[in-house]
C-alpha cells in the first residue's frame, strides 16, 4: 500500500481544490480520504504538500516508431520522455509503423516488436490507408483490428507517405459508412489534397524552397476546406469522427457547426499551433515544420479560445522527432515535418493555460487527461477515484523552469519551445501506482513496466 498524503486535488469545478489522502493499493486508488482525517498508517508515504497532484496525462497523438523509423524514436525513448512530462498512457499512431497497423498481423507485429520497452500504459491507432484498402481486405480487418482493443482507425486525405497513403474522397465515404456500422472511430488526417497539390506545383515550379513556400502551399483553405468534407461525411454515414491536429481556426468552427446538426465530432489540437505561427516557420526555420502547416495569429488565438471552451476537446502532441541533420537539408521541400513534443504536452497547457489563468484547473485535466479518457474508451484513466488506475502527476504550480531540448528523454531534441520559460514543473509521475519519473532521479522503473491497454 502506497499513501499520498496532503494532496491537492481538483473538486471538478473550476479552480477549486480539496486536500486529501489518496490510498493506493497495488496498481489501483482505494480510498480517497479528507485531509482532516489522519491518514492511514503506512510505510510507504508520498508526502504531496505543496503540490497539486492531476490525473496521469494521455498523450492521444504520438508517433513512436516502434517497429519503423527507430531512428527517429522508439517506444522506449519516447514512453520515457512523455513519462517525465506527467504522461501515463499514450495512444501510438499507425502510420509510421513498418508495417503499417492496418490488419492483424501487423498489429501483432508491433506489439510484439514493442515487448518490453514502454515505461508507460499505450494503446493504439489502427488504420486504413490507400494502399490497404485497395487491396480488398479492408472492410473485414476493420472488424478484426476494433476486436483487438485499438481505440480508432486512422486516415489521410492528404498524405506523402509511401507506405500508408491517402484515401480518395470516396473511398473515405466507405471507410466511413463502414466505420459507422461497426461503431468505430474514425481519425482524420484532414486536408484537401487536390487543392495542396495544385499550390504546391505551382511553387516548386517558382524554385521557392523556404518556409514561406511551405507555408504557402498548404496554408486556409486547405485544411479547413479537409475539415468541412470528413465533418460533413460523419453527419451523412453516421460516424464517429475525431480530427486530428487542428491548426485551423475555420476548419474547427466547420467542424463545430456540423457538430451542433448532430455529427458526432471530437478535436484535438496540438501546443505548437497554439504558440508559434508561420512567421515563425518562416524567419526561423524547419524546426517549426509540422503537418498540418503554422497558420495566423488570429487562427492561434481562437483555437486556444476554442480549446478554453472545450469545443476543441483535448490536446494533442503529435509526437514526431527526427535526427537533427533532417530538420536542415537545404529544401524546406526536404525538411522533415515533425517535432518532438510529448514531453512538453502538460507543462505548456499547466503554463500557458492554467498558470495564466486561461485554464481552469478541472479544464486542464479535461484537457490533458480526462476528455480523452472518456472517448477513447480508457474506462480505468483520466481520473482520481476509487476504482481507477493509480495515475498521477505531481505539479509544482509555482516553479519557474527553462526548456532545454537536450534535457528530453526523447531521442528528438530540437524543439520550437527551446528557451522558452514555463510556470509549473512536473516532478513525479505515478503509472498503476509506481513511480516512473521522479525528478532528480529520471525513469524509475525497467523498461517494459508498461502496458496494452485495449478499447472497451
Amino acid at each position: 500500500m502506497i499513501v499520498v498524503s496532503n494532496a491537492e486535488i481538483s473538486s471538478g469545478q473550476g479552480n477549486e481544490t480539496r486536500r486529501v489522502h489518496i490510498v493506493i493499493d497495488g496498481e489501483s486508488i482505494r480510498q480517497i480520504i479528507p485531509a482532516t482525517d489522519p491518514a492511514p498508517r503506512c510505510k510507504n508515504v508520498i508526502d504531496a504538500s505543496g503540490l497539486i497532484v492531476v490525473p496521469g496525462g494521455i498523450d492521444p497523438h504520438v508517433h513512436f516508431n516502434t517497429p519503423g523509423y527507430t531512428d527517429h524514436e522508439d517506444f522506449l525513448t519516447g514512453s520515457m520522455s512523455a513519462a517525465a512530462g506527467g504522461i501515463t498512457c499514450v495512444i501510438d499512431m499507425p502510420d509510421t509503423s513498418i508495417p503499417p497497423v492496418t490488419d492483424r498481423a501487423s498489429l501483432y507485429a508491433k506489439l510484439k516488436a514493442i515487448g518490453e520497452m514502454s515505461v508507460i500504459d499505450f494503446a493504439l491507432w489502427g488504420g486504413v490507408s490507400g494502399n490497404s484498402f485497395r487491396a480488398n481486405s479492408w472492410r473485414s480487418q476493420m472488424k478484426t483490428l476494433k476486436h483487438e482493443g485499438v481505440v480508432g482507425v486512422k486516415c489521410y486525405l492528404l498524405s506523402s507517405m509511401r507506405m500508408f497513403e491517402h484515401l480518395l474522397p470516396l473511398e473515405l465515404v466507405e471507410v466511413m459508412r463502414r466505420a459507422g456500422e461497426l461503431g468505430l472511430l474514425v481519425a482524420l488526417h484532414a486536408e484537401d489534397r487536390e487543392r495542396a497539390q495544385k499550390l504546391t506545383a505551382s511553387i516548386t515550379t517558382s524554385g521557392q524552397r523556404d518556409g514561406k513556400a511551405y507555408y504557402e502551399s498548404r496554408k486556409d483553405p486547405v485544411e479547413s476546406d479537409g475539415i468541412k468534407q470528413g465533418a460533413e461525411l460523419a453527419r451523412e454515414t453516421g460516424c464517429s469522427l475525431h480530427i486530428v491536429h487542428v491548426g485551423s481556426a475555420g476548419g474547427a468552427k466547420a467542424a463545430i457547426e456540423m457538430r451542433a446538426k448532430g455529427a458526432d465530432i471530437t478535436m484535438e489540437t496540438c501546443p505548437h499551433y497554439l504558440a508559434f505561427t508561420h512567421d515563425d516557420l518562416e524567419q526561423r526555420g524547419a524546426v517549426f515544420k509540422t503537418s498540418p502547416v503554422l497558420k495566423t495569429r488570429q487562427d492561434a488565438d481562437a483555437l486556444f479560445g476554442y480549446l478554453v471552451s472545450g469545443e476543441i476537446n483535448y490536446l494533442a502532441s503529435d509526437h514526431a522527432p527526427c535526427r537533427p541533420e533532417e530538420k536542415s537539408t537545404g529544401s524546406i521541400w526536404t525538411d522533415y515535418s515533425g517535432i518532438s513534443g510529448t514531453q512538453l504536452l502538460m507543462p505548456y497547457a499547466l503554463s500557458e493555460g492554467f498558470s495564466k489563468g486561461r485554464l481552469t484547473l478541472a479544464r486542464f485535466i479535461e484537457a490533458t487527461s480526462s476528455a480523452a479518457a472518456a472517448r477513447y474508451g480508457l474506462t480505468r484513466k483520466g481520473a482520481i477515484e476509487p476504482g481507477k488506475d493509480a495515475d498521477l502527476a505531481f505539479i509544482d504550480p509555482k516553479r519557474k523552469w527553462t526548456v532545454r531540448g537536450s534535457d528530453f528523454h526523447s531521442k528528438g531534441k530540437l524543439t520550437p519551445f527551446e528557451g522558452a520559460e514555463f510556470t509549473g514543473k512536473v516532478v513525479r509521475t505515478i503509472c498503476r501506482g509506481h513511480t516512473v519519473f521522479e525528478e532528480g532521479k529520471g525513469i524509475t522503473v525497467e523498461s517494459g513496466y508498461g502496458h496494452f491497454v485495449r478499447r472497451v
